[in-house]
């Protein structure tokens, strides 16, 4: 429709400058000309460019379309908390079933390829394993080139209804090892250059993860009934847009389980 509008309004015009040209001449003509190359390259952008407007327009599969339909039903907000963030309040990498291995520990062995070593004879703290990076594809081999990275982060969570939370279900979101999406092993780098960024303001550089990446941040957000931002939907629904592309890794991606 958008892009319907914009020929229109551009062909009104056109005719108005030709109209023009007859009395003024062959600077006219020229503008005219001008205006009608414009608009032929807006109209291209409209159409061609990636989850644009219409990107959600064209059916796609039932899995995704599952995926924007939890989507849709989100609580919509825009992002922003009565109380200030503090980390501290998200308490993270416990020890929850009291063997010794924190939060931390037990989402690298349920990651890892390979089987992992341990530091002692205890096994409790992880050094060595095979992880592949999501959103790169990159493998790791050592504990201390990965993160266990929130895929909707704890600040952001907190600005998305999580302020209103009490301790202990901060807690349970940070620790959240029943939810595959919620917890990750991501190349250390990239989980610090995502910080608590939502998709509208950081997404994965390869457009082959958007569809996985977008799906597991609709699945956590609905897990926890947190709410979207106008913003925010477009973004994910640009992402989805992407899951039949060719070359996309689908909704699970790479994911090892």
């Amino acid at each position: 429709m958008r892009s319907a509008c914009t020929i229109a309004l551009g062909l009104m015009l056109l005719a108005i400058l030709v109209s023009l040209a007859c009395d003024s001449g062959v600077k006219a003509v020229k503008t005219a000309g001008r205006v009608a190359d414009g608009i032929s390259r807006l109209a291209d952008a409209e159409s061609s460019t990636p989850g644009g407007g219409s990107a959600l327009d064209r059916p796609l599969p039932s899995d995704v379309q599952e995926v924007v339909a939890v989507l849709d039903d989100l609580p919509v907000a825009e992002r922003g908390s009565e109380i200030e963030y503090d980390r501290r309040d998200w308490r993270h990498w416990v020890d929850a079933d009291q063997d010794c291995q924190d939060t931390r520990a037990e989402a690298l062995i349920a990651e890892s390829l390979a089987a992992v070593a341990f530091a002692g004879d205890e096994e409790c703290r992880v050094t060595g394993g095979e992880w592949l990076g999501p959103w790169s594809g990159q493998v790791f081999t050592d504990a201390g080139d990965v993160d266990i990275d929130h895929h909707v982060p704890l600040g952001h969570a907190h600005e998305s209804g999580g302020w209103d939370w009490d301790k202990e279900r901060k807690r349970a979101y940070a620790n959240d090892l029943n939810h595959p999406a919620s917890l990750q092993v991501t190349e250390s780098s990239l989980n610090r250059s995502k910080g608590k960024q939502p998709p509208d303001q950081w997404r994965p550089e390869d457009t082959a993860g958007w569809c996985r990446y977008a799906s597991d941040w609709v699945s956590v957000k609905a897990q926890w009934e947190l709410t979207v931002s106008r913003a925010e939907v477009e973004a994910l629904k640009e992402m989805l847009g992407t899951c039949d592309h060719e070359g996309s890794w689908g909704l699970t991606g790479a994911r090892s389980e």
